[in-house]
């Protein structure tokens, strides 16, 4: 298995709850949330900082879905019709889902992604209805990818809470099996392979992106960036490897999936660098209950985050 199900205990969900109400009085905003990560974190159950730090250090799974935090007043709040101009206001489940991937690196946003949010709301758009392949899309499907891959080193974890999701589109999620590792991967490790920007970063240019790797990392546990509908190797010799290898890989890709599927309150984590994920084609109401997830991207590495153009009032990273 690919994930593992953590259930808050009722002692824990108490302690959240507190957290959550107090929390949703204050009503902070972005940059005061990321300027009290460190207390938000501090104040986490010690039951659910264990299970995050045991998910960081692990090598078993590499997704992990923590069920049971409390809503609070986001419960009420309808699903924004638009996405990006959306209130930023930070309530109390923003903030414990911020402060649980805080436990395993250092969150950050994209200036170009929703007007720079720390804080990305995963729902559906009018305006991009029938769009494939992004986020606010739903009657089209978003395919395979690990987020951001056409950087070098994209995001570390990638974090989706979920608000409501009524009709319980799963999260899919795969990766490679200790049965997948063997000498066929050794062409990915080429630095021959570009990865181009879906959608949502069209304001990187795609003109200065430079071949990689699709796999890197140890042999019997390596890392992956890939795009089900964006990589592509280079011309040259040896292309016709390369291309074989690659194809060989996203079927092993899609034999491994699995689906998560995450009520009100469930916070997926996902190790970024092990493991795609996708999402369905779903009908959209756009009426307010429509399924609403909170993304938040993060770097483990601090070298990753010194490179980060901005740290005013949190890491924001610029098109390179």
């Amino acid at each position: 298995m690919l994930s593992r199900l953590f259930v808050v205990d009722p002692m824990a969900r108490k302690s959240l709850e507190r957290l959550v109400a107090e929390i949703d009085v204050e009503r902070l905003s972005e940059g005061e949330a990321y300027a009290r990560l460190p207390e938000l974190v501090s104040l986490l159950p010690t039951s659910v900082i264990g299970r995050l730090v045991g998910f960081r250090e692990g090598r078993e799974q590499d997704a992990l879905l923590v069920r049971g935090v409390p809503l609070g007043v986001m419960g009420a709040v309808a699903t924004p019709r638009d996405p990006v101009e959306a209130p930023r206001t930070i309530l109390g489940y923003h903030a414990v889902a911020l402060a649980m991937i805080g436990v395993l690196g250092t969150p950050f946003g994209y200036r170009t992604q929703q007007l720079g949010r720390l804080v990305n709301n995963i729902a559906p758009s009018p305006a991009a209805g029938r769009s494939e392949n992004v986020g606010i899309g739903s009657s089209k499907p978003f395919d395979l990818h690990t987020e951001d891959a056409f950087m070098r080193r994209g995001p570390s974890y990638l974090m989706l809470a979920c608000v409501r999701n009524p009709q319980s589109v799963p999260t899919t999620v795969s990766g490679l099996s200790k049965e997948d590792v063997g000498p066929w991967l050794e062409p990915l490790r080429e630095p021959r392979y570009i990865v181009r920007t879906n959608p949502a970063q069209r304001e990187w240019r795609e003109d200065k992106l430079r071949p990689g790797p699709v796999i890197w990392g140890e042999s019997d546990r390596p890392f992956l960036r890939f795009n089900a509908v964006g990589t592509t190797p280079v011309k040259g010799p040896g292309v016709d490897l390369a291309e074989k290898a690659l194809n060989k890989l996203g079927a092993a890709l899609l034999r491994n999936v699995q689906d998560l599927t995450h009520g009100a309150g469930d916070i997926l984590v996902i190790n970024n660098y092990r493991l795609c994920h996708a999402r369905r084609a779903f009908r959209a109401s756009f009426d307010g209950s429509d399924r609403w997830l909170l993304r938040v991207v993060a770097y483990r590495d601090p070298a990753e985050v010194a490179g980060l153009a901005s740290f005013a009032p949190y890491p924001t990273l610029e098109p390179r």
